[in-house]
């Protein structure tokens, strides 16, 4: 069988242990990135609901007033 020598286990840890480092980085990176992501479509998404009820908020408000009017033009 193929036998290796102690240079070429040596080489073949080495050219391991890079491979599993660099892998570890990138998955770090990506991970980083995704969270990122996900961080400022959250915030976007509160930003919009936020937005959404100070409109609901409003609308209910000029509702309430155009129904005031109605029943002071119909009281006089």
């Amino acid at each position: 069988m193929f036998e290796m020598s102690t240079l070429d286990l040596i080489l073949l840890a080495a050219a391991t242990y890079l491979a599993v480092i660099t892998l570890v980085r990138l998955m770090r990176r990506r991970r980083e990135a995704i969270i990122e992501d996900l961080t400022k479509e959250v915030e976007q998404e509160q930003k919009r609901l936020k937005e959404e009820k100070k409109k609901e908020k409003r609308r209910k408000m000029r509702e309430q007033l155009e129904e005031q009017q109605r029943q002071r033009r119909g009281a006089a």
